[in-house]
């Protein structure tokens, strides 16, 4: 068998935790057993990092986009199709709701011989109207009918596809969406560092990191900082991230009554720094896959707060590294965020050392080559056993 052609296609090279793996991911397979190429939608934020990658080719369909917009997604689906018939992969490897929906049905149509999937968490959820969540699941048992393999982030998500019908006649795995440890155990706290924030002196800092879209609900982050900040004026409040709702998060942020302790700071990549230098991390997501930023900040050892969803559940370990909040509570997550402060909650260093060895950002590489490797194998002796000339 000679080396590999895998092909990864996600809907957009935005700064989140699907993305930045994914991008890991086509950086560190191995050279070797595979030639790599990756397929996004443009206008990324990571798009000019994907680009500088070594031994990657990169190209960007033009139509792909997360908005639902029929007639542009199927010319989105027409394009992966003209760029996969191009490219000739033995393995597609799709991520994200819309890539993933129009990247496997192309795939299929394209007869690419090993198509699979990876869930970072899901594009229809429970909050959406009855007929638009019955839609969206539709369009992903199709697209999982195309599939030979669907890889999980969190047992959670993998136990509700299993609930959907998702789960067909495809095999499946668990593989963690890992985190890179060392810059995480290297960086520290500095006095410097926070005073560049704006914290002085014993003042404690909670954070939020995050992609600000509907998901995420970085409105009840603000809500609860507004509750915290009446009663105790002395902490301060910073949200890193952008996206679609940041106009709606600092119209919000103006009203509160002690406004000044909170800070919109936009995109940031030094993410180990800030966490060694933040008190408390706070994650409100209405769902979720798995979030990378919760093993980030358990390794780093900052204790958070986040929402009672999903994958958050599974790593997520009252008086260890944090605490569960009812989803669009404010109240309840201030009353955690206040009681955390107060009582100067730690993270449990077993439980972050567990954490280090199950979340190895090298080992989530490690997997998907053994996997890509194992259904490849599969598939041969399959068209062997048939006499199918592969």
């Amino acid at each position: 068998m000679g080396r590999l052609r895998v092909v990864h296609i996600i809907t957009m090279l935005e700064l989140g935790g699907a993305q930045q793996n994914t991008l890991y991911t086509v950086a560190h397979l191995n050279r070797s057993l595979f030639v790599v190429a990756l397929i996004s939608g443009p206008g990324g934020i990571l798009d000019d990092e994907a680009r500088r990658l070594p031994d990657l080719s990169v190209q960007f369909c033009a139509e792909l986009a997360r908005p639902v917009r029929p007639l542009a997604d199927f010319q989105a689906y027409q394009q992966l199709r003209q760029m996969l018939r191009e490219m000739k992969p033995d393995i597609v490897h799709t991520h994200s709701s819309k890539a993933g929906i129009l990247g496997r049905l192309a795939a299929s149509s394209e007869n690419v011989p090993v198509i699979l999937h990876t869930y970072h968490g899901f594009g229809f959820h429970r909050h959406q109207n009855a007929g638009v969540f019955k839609l969206y699941t539709a369009l992903e048992r199709e697209a999982c009918r195309r599939c030979r393999h669907l890889i999980f982030v969190s047992q959670n998500n993998r136990e509700w596809a299993e609930q959907l019908g998702l789960i067909q006649n495809c095999s499946v795995s668990l593989i963690r969406s890992g985190v890179e440890i060392e810059p995480l155990l290297k960086a520290k706290r500095s006095d410097a560092f926070r005073a560049q924030l704006g914290i002085e002196g014993r003042e404690k800092a909670v954070g939020m990191i995050a992609c600000l879209k509907p998901q995420k609900d970085p409105l009840t982050f603000v809500e609860a900082a507004d509750i915290v900040t009446r009663k105790n004026s002395k902490v301060k409040f910073f949200l890193f991230g952008d996206g679609e709702l940041a106009k709606a998060v600092e119209e919000r942020s103006t009203r509160m009554r002690h406004h000044q302790v909170f800070q919109h700071a936009g995109w940031r990549r030094d993410i180990p720094e800030i966490l060694a230098n933040l008190d408390l991390v706070v994650l409100p997501s209405l769902w979720e896959g798995l979030p990378r930023v919760i093993p980030e900040a358990t390794i780093a050892g900052v204790p958070v707060i986040a929402s009672d969803v999903d994958g958050n559940r599974e790593i997520i370990f009252e008086g260890q590294n944090g605490a569960l909040a009812e989803p669009r509570n404010p109240e309840d997550f201030a009353e955690k965020i206040l009681q955390a402060l107060e009582k100067h909650w730690t993270v449990d260093p077993e439980l972050s050392r567990r954490i280090q060895h199950e979340f190895d950002i090298r080992e989530m590489v490690r997997r998907q080559e053994t996997l890509y490797l194992e259904l490849a194998s599969a598939l041969n002796r399959e068209n062997a056993t048939s006499g199918v000339v592969g």
